[in-house]
């Protein structure tokens, strides 16, 4: 069960530089900081103390990292660091620096390196003690360069680095931050404080670090801005900063949350000019978690955040209505499955202690039927993925060989990492915040035809081939290390 980190042994640190010697000054950052410090402090959102939340308006490079080593070592659980100004890209390395007062936009080693502040959180000096959990928020120019490497050392084995690390990101690695004329605050923040002060309908009583990421998207999708991106390790996007002041037990179904907006013709998700509500999902309900993926400046769809899972399956099989695809049923028929469908299941029961692993041994038509069954209970058509969608979503905004970037940071299940099928959200997700998308299973796409196309690899896939484009040897071919993941039009 999601829980509120611990105010009592949580630290933040909100930097805002505003006014430059040599760049634009920000009125909003000043804002943003005082507004933020006020939410983290108010103990309906989280309650942090006086003391454990830590405000540096211009400041020096100095300042601020001893500000933060202090609060990573001081910080039993979980060590907040939000950073808004200007963002420089060092012209020869290529690396993100973070302005100061008296930054110029030519020479790097007027601002503060991003590396710098990445290493004093990881490991603070002189063997002091580290927060077991770690969350950087940056809003500014190019932040999106900050999703590399996240706080995993060369030395450090992936799975004991730190047990969880979220970096939230204003923009792409290629993309500028907005301050739109005339507002209190930026764009990004802006969007960020109006979640927490307000809450989100719809939404469980804790706001989850995926769940404000999701509604992020959403509102600056609704509004034409620059998307913010996001990455995590282990289970960093399930961790909760914020009490949900319009929170419920239970989050409704998407169709009730987008009660009274303007919908399309026979249904579907409120149209832009409101904000869009992310569809609730859940692995007791069958239904999936869905993440919103920008296709361009002005469209995005929602892509499963995860494979489905074998108790998402499962529960489809359970509904009566569904009897056909039970493993012996849609074999004896013939027309849709293989003999391989769902081996080792017996009914709708799954093999023990696979709940969280990704439903594999399913067909085309098969993960269609799940998709048209979960989509009603979301309110919202799913289908396959295209190959161009999976292709931009496995990306992530990078270009260049984007592939070896996920498995240097530990990001893939593949032969050669553990070799064996793992739960979804064992690896880290990607800067989409997607999991999966290469190793542990390949996902079933479709061509421009609507053809079944396999993409991404799975756990017994050789590093050199998970780039690959296969083609089912029928349409109806079930293997073991292929599963499917949702789609659906925003």
């Amino acid at each position: 069960m999601a829980a509120l980190s611990d105010p009592s042994r949580s630290c933040a640190v909100l930097i805002g530089t505003h006014a430059y010697t040599e760049l634009d000054d920000i009125p909003a950052v000043a804002r943003n900081v005082s507004r933020l410090r006020e939410l983290c402090r108010d103990p309906a959102v989280w309650g942090l103390a006086d003391a454990r939340c830590r405000v540096l308006r211009q400041a020096s490079r100095e300042a601020i990292l001893k500000a933060v080593e202090d609060a990573t070592a001081e910080a039993t659980d979980t060590v907040v660091v939000y950073y808004a100004g200007h963002g420089l890209v060092d012209p020869h390395s290529g690396e993100l620096h973070l302005a100061l007062p008296w930054s110029q936009s030519g020479p790097s080693y007027t601002a503060l390196r991003y590396e710098e502040l990445r290493s004093v959180l990881l490991r603070p000096s002189d063997g002091r003690p580290t927060a077991r959990r770690k969350v950087v928020i940056l809003d500014c120019c190019w932040s999106g360069l900050a999703l590399d490497g996240l706080m995993q050392a060369p030395d450090v084995a992936p799975a004991v680095a730190v047990e969880g690390a979220c970096v939230l990101t204003a923009t792409a690695a290629t993309r500028q931050a907005l301050a739109p004329p005339g507002e209190t605050y930026t764009a990004f923040t802006g969007e960020l404080i109006r979640l927490v002060a307000d809450g989100v309908p719809g939404r469980p009583a804790l706001l989850s670090m995926a769940a404000l990421f999701s509604e992020l998207t959403a509102a600056l999708t609704a509004k034409s801005r620059p998307l913010p991106q996001q990455s995590t390790r282990q289970t960093a996007g399930e961790i909760c900063l914020f009490r949900n002041r319009a929170g419920e037990a239970v989050a409704r179904p998407a169709a009730e949350a987008t009660a009274g907006a303007t919908a399309p013709p026979g249904g579907g998700v409120a149209s832009p000019a409101r904000r869009v509500r992310v569809p609730a999902g859940g692995a007791e309900s069958g239904r999936p978690q869905l993440v919103p993926v920008a296709l361009t400046e002005t469209r995005s769809m929602w892509l499963g955040r995860y494979p489905v899972t074998h108790a998402q399956f499962g529960a489809f099989l359970r509904d009566p209505a569904n009897a056909r695809w039970h493993p012996a049923a849609a074999r004896a028929a013939g027309t849709d499955v293989d003999d391989n469908y769902l081996a080792g299941w017996n009914g709708a029961d799954f093999p023990a202690g696979r709940a969280d692993h990704p439903v594999v041994a399913v067909s085309a038509p098969a993960a269609r039927a799940y998709l048209a069954w979960a989509g009603r209970r979301l309110g919202l058509a799913l289908r396959l993925p295209t190959v161009a969608e999976w292709e931009l979503a496995a990306r992530a905004g990078r270009s260049g060989e984007w592939w070896r970037a996920e498995i240097a940071a530990g990001r893939v299940n593949f032969l050669g990492s553990h070799a064996a099928l793992t739960p979804v959200g064992e690896f880290p997700a990607n800067p989409y915040n997607i999991g999966d998308l290469l190793g542990n299973v390949w996902d079933i796409c479709v061509d421009d035809t609507g053809a079944p196309v396999l993409r991404g690899g799975a756990y017994d896939t050789p590093a050199a081939r998970l780039r690959e484009q296969l083609s089912p040897r029928s349409p109806v071919e079930c293997r073991g290390n292929v599963g499917f993941r949702c789609a659906g039009d925003m």
